[in-house]
């Protein structure tokens, strides 16, 4: 009887240790897919995480590009807005005091993305040099062609006495201005 105890507990053993060795055997391969898994979806999200990366450096280079295309763009003049520039050149003479006039505007077929600009100004020599140096330095890309500088001087003459000496007027000068700025077409 003993003997057969002991083959029953054997056995029992046996099967028990069978039985341990597959529940170990499962729960080990049930933690290897769970491990792969966990793998797959750690891959899945960093690469998730460095598309967004991707996608927010792109955003910050796209503003940064259109901020630097805002800036050249602004240096140039739309054929279609000159009237624009006009106004923005008429009103340089109103921090200065000097008048400017525009004379004549040209938009030649044969010099693309130029536009010829002749302008007038009339003052006190300070207030035209102030002006031209306003215009040399507006944030535009102008190329200045001409200038030329003349005084007027005019004398007024009182006629009911000849004998008097003639009075000279405060001399004006004036500066004839031809300049070519770029333009984006």
């Amino acid at each position: 009887m003993k003997k057969r105890n002991s083959i029953l507990i054997l056995i029992l053993s046996l099967i028990t240790t069978l039985l341990v060795l597959g529940a170990l055997g499962f729960f080990l391969r049930i933690i290897k897919n769970k491990n792969q898994h966990i793998s797959v979806s750690i891959a899945t999200l960093e690469k998730k995480l460095k598309d967004k990366e991707e996608i927010v450096t792109f955003a910050e280079k796209l503003s940064e590009i259109e901020s630097i295309r805002d800036t050249i763009s602004s240096r140039f003049i739309d054929p279609n807005k000159i009237d624009t520039f006009v106004n923005y050149l008429e009103d340089l003479d109103s921090d200065i005091g000097s008048d400017i006039a525009v004379k004549n505007i040209e938009i030649s077929p044969k010099v693309k993305n130029s536009i010829a600009f002749k302008i007038l100004i009339t003052g006190t020599f300070q207030e035209v040099m102030e002006t031209i140096s306003l215009l040399e330095n507006i944030p535009y890309e102008v190329d200045v062609t001409q200038v030329y500088l003349n005084k007027d001087l005019a004398q007024v003459i009182d006629t009911q006495d000849e004998k008097q000496t003639p009075v000279i007027k405060v001399s004006t000068w004036q500066a004839d201005i031809a300049f070519n700025i770029l333009s984006s077409n």
